[in-house]
């Protein structure tokens, strides 16, 4: 069945308007992607990276304090505020920033790597605790070398466990963002690639079309010189 000329500019707008809806669609659901993608690295990787610094941080203020009261503690004064910096530093660290990092640990995106790494730091720093229990009144009782030999290497890799865990959450975010501007690429490309082919279709019905139309009004010319004759 042979298409009228009003049927086939339909045909071609309407092939036009497909490829639109798939192509946005598309581009869409990318973007959409992205947008999530980059939403959990905001979330999630760098709001970890942050809390594991500010754990460090922290942990890093009552090494010192220790050990300023070890060497620097026998004037009363000064063990009291190094005692008192100790415990402000302590309670920041388990009050506000390891909450912040074990709720992010606790998401399924999380992997089974920076899981140990923080258990490991866990470890270490449940030994420091316990050192500086024991080593706090031995300083009183005995003096700085006795409970210094208690307090010998404790802790010293908590911060490494640290700074490893941090660098597999920004290896990850990394991965993540990249990813996401990949897929907004891919959206952009297949949205130009859809108007292109847009475009081609509706110049080529519209030269068919105007090729049509004419052939039809020299025909119908034609036909009017002859009855006049």
């Amino acid at each position: 069945m042979k298409l009228s000329i009003g049927k086939k500019l339909g045909l071609a707008f309407g092939v036009v308007v497909v490829i639109m809806i798939l192509a946005g669609s598309f581009s869409l659901l990318e973007l959409n992607r992205s947008a999530a993608a980059f939403r959990d690295v905001s979330e999630h990787e760098m709001t970890a990276a942050l809390a594991a610094f500010g754990i460090r941080a922290n942990f890093d203020e009552m090494v010192w304090a220790t050990k300023n009261i070890l060497l620097r503690g026998k004037d009363r004064e000064i063990l009291s505020k190094e005692i008192e910096r100790f415990h402000y530093k302590k309670d920041r660290l388990e009050t506000m920033w390891q909450p912040m990092l074990e709720k992010v640990l606790e998401g399924p995106d999380v992997t089974a790597e920076q899981k140990k790494f923080y258990a490991d730091f866990k470890a270490e720093y449940a030994q420091f605790l316990a050192a500086w229990e024991q080593a706090e009144p031995v300083y009183k009782a005995k003096g700085r070398d006795a409970a210094d030999a208690i307090m010998k290497s404790k802790g010293r890799r908590a911060g490494d466990y640290l700074i490893e865990l941090v660098r597999s959450l920004r290896a990850k975010a990394l991965k993540d963002m990249e990813e996401a501007a990949a897929r907004t690429k891919m959206a952009v490309i297949t949205m130009l690639a859809a108007f292109v082919v847009a475009v081609v279709i509706a110049v080529m019905a519209t030269t068919y079309i105007s090729r049509q139309l004419t052939a039809v009004f020299e025909e119908a010319a034609k036909g009017s010189r002859g009855k006049k004759r």
